[in-house]
């Protein structure tokens, strides 16, 4: 008689479920087996799957490569991979998530990332009219000695360290990512590289990489980096529309600032976000030719100044100041035996300090000092006196309002676009997709995040590029589920509530991945199969909200079928 009691575990779950099926939708398996070399007959596993397990194991509990199968035991892999006898904990050890690696970077990793991106790009319908371009550098402890044949891989070296880390070597990361912050082209570059070759290569490429938006081809945002001589010249063979700040290295950068100042026209924006305290933005426009073609260029002030630009103005001031107060000082000692040479001194003394940054007083001073001749003087002998004269400076107080002016400037600086149809990009707008480069930025926060992204546990460079890699899939995961969570929360009226009791209609992945970390998956294994399910305790409303908002049901915790997975709606 067969026993009615089931047996039951409990196994951890957390997002893990909620990641998969993101992987899933993309096909993030599929497509690595299909652009990967491997012989089933050879692997217990699939790269896929391999490489899949380590994008899960990156968002859900990052751990190094040895101490995988060791997370995947705690696991209830069949709700997570689906049914297969094959996957069993021991599957993820570190020799198969090496090798899996090893076939990655042999497979023009770069290729089969942008693949992926382009598979999301479809499945989420992501739009991709305007693109942000940056690198970042990513510091690795050790010695890393590299052959010839490693440095044409990746060359890890040390090169100018945006962490600010010259004693470490590094490798660089190049980013392309919508204005929502997807990251639709990524790839590894060598530690040494700068941004401008970097921005030049990429150039070249981009028409071939990036699908055509509904209005036409990608307008291309980067920093100043981008713009050089050469890249102007290659956007305009190519057609390449662009936004970028014009190098204060140019000279005509000074002079539109110059120009913006005297005519005074400015259109006022107000702040860009909603936001205490946000800068007040004011903008000015002309058309100027530049290397035998015309660009528009927008010359924008700020009412927020870069600390390191006031500090600058301050010590500036401070210097001057002293200088005068100690030339003050120096020319009031001197004596001059002719008022017009007193006066002589104190134009050049003019001349040579600030008097717009300072309110500096003058008066030529007349003395009369007695002239004693050699020798006893006679009685009742008058006094001779000798007349002689001093130029007097003194510091009166400093032109305020000249300081205003002058911080003012400082916080202008000039775009260039080589978009001249004000009808199709306002200077508002040329500015806001500027300003957007910070969705560029936060993908680079995620890369150097040691939450996820902690220390390259690898040393053999095709290792190293490969986990590079399988980090930038991580990336796609995590920004998908923050956007449709984000797009569908703003057709709501009420927040999400997030762990600390805090209520936001603009959670972060972070957030998102640490509301589901205490689920797990209890399974009962009865004569009839098995039956998943989560704690009814554990599965509350807000938590099922999450899943909806993400895009599915909370079945995905049940399920086991992997090739179908329960949405949402």
């Amino acid at each position: 008689m067969r026993s009615l009691i089931p047996k039951v575990k409990i196994l951890s779950a957390g997002a893990a479920p909620l990641v998969a099926a993101f992987c899933r939708e993309i096909k993030l398996r599929d497509i690595i087996d299909e652009m990967v070399t491997w012989d089933p007959k050879q692997c217990r596993l699939s790269p896929g799957t391999l490489l899949e397990a380590l994008v899960i194991n990156i968002l859900v509990a990052r751990k190094p490569l040895y101490r995988v199968e060791e997370f995947y035991s705690e696991m209830n892999l069949n709700v997570i991979f689906g049914e297969d006898e094959k996957i069993t904990a021991d599957a993820f050890n570190d020799d198969a998530l090496g090798r899996a690696l090893t076939k990655l970077a042999k497979a023009h990793p770069n290729r089969v990332y942008l693949a992926l991106a382009l598979s999301a790009i479809n499945v989420h319908n992501i739009k991709t009219r305007t693109v942000h371009a940056d690198t970042t550098s990513i510091s690795v402890a050790g010695e890393y000695d590299q052959t010839d044949e490693d440095r044409d891989l990746l060359d890890i070296t040390y090169g100018y360290s945006k962490e600010h880390r010259p004693d470490l070597k590094q490798f660089l990361y190049g980013l392309i990512t919508t204005s929502e912050g997807i990251p639709i082209f990524g790839e590894l570059c060598d530690g040494n590289m700068s941004d401008k070759t970097w921005n030049k290569d990429v150039l070249e490429r981009l028409q071939t990489m990036l699908p055509s938006d509904d209005n036409g081809q990608s307008i291309y945002v980067a920093d100043s980096a981008l713009v050089t001589n050469d890249n102007l010249a290659l956007m305009s063979d190519k057609k390449i529309p662009f936004i970028s700040r014009l190098p204060e290295t140019f000279k005509i950068s000074a002079e539109l600032k110059e120009w913006a100042w005297t005519e005074n026209q400015w259109q006022h924006l107000g702040s860009l976000v909603e936001k205490k305290d946000a800068a007040i933005y004011q903008v000015q426009s002309a058309v100027r030719e530049l290397n035998g073609n015309d660009y528009r260029f927008i010359i924008v002030n700020s009412s927020s100044l870069d600390k390191r630009k006031e500090k600058s103005i301050d010590k500036m001031i401070d210097i001057k100041k002293k200088e005068l107060i100690e030339d003050c000082n120096a020319l009031a000692k001197r004596e001059f035996y002719c008022e017009a040479d007193a006066n002589k001194a104190l134009e050049l003394f003019l001349a040579k300090h600030d008097t717009s940054l300072f309110e500096i007083n003058t008066e030529i001073k007349e003395e009369r000092v007695i002239k004693r001749r050699v020798g006893r003087p006679r009685k009742d002998e008058p006094n001779s006196y000798q007349i002689h004269y001093r130029a007097i400076p003194s510091l009166v107080s400093i032109n305020e309002q000249f300081v205003k002016e002058l911080k003012a400037k400082a916080s202008t600086f000039v775009l260039i676009t080589n978009i001249l149809d004000d009808n199709e990009l306002s200077p508002g707008d040329v500015l806001r997709e500027y300003k957007n480069q910070t969705a560029v930025e936060l993908s680079f926060r995620f890369l150097k995040n040691p939450v996820y992204i902690d220390g390259i546990y690898v040393k053999n460079t095709e290792r190293v590029v490969a986990i590079g890699y399988v980090f930038l899939m991580a990336l796609l995961i995590y920004v998908l589920l923050q956007r449709r969570v984000r797009r569908n929360l703003a057709k709501e009226t009420k927040p999400l509530v997030i762990p600390g009791k805090r209520k936001s209609f603009s959670p972060t992945g972070a957030m998102l991945l640490e509301m589901l970390k205490p689920l797990t998956i209890i399974t009962f294994e009865t004569d009839s199969g098995c039956i998943h399910q989560v704690a009814e305790n554990q599965l509350n409303e807000d938590i099922k909200r999450l899943l909806h908002l993400a895009g599915f049901s909370e079945d995905i915790y049940c399920s086991t079928n992997y090739g179908r997975f329960p949405h949402a709606f």
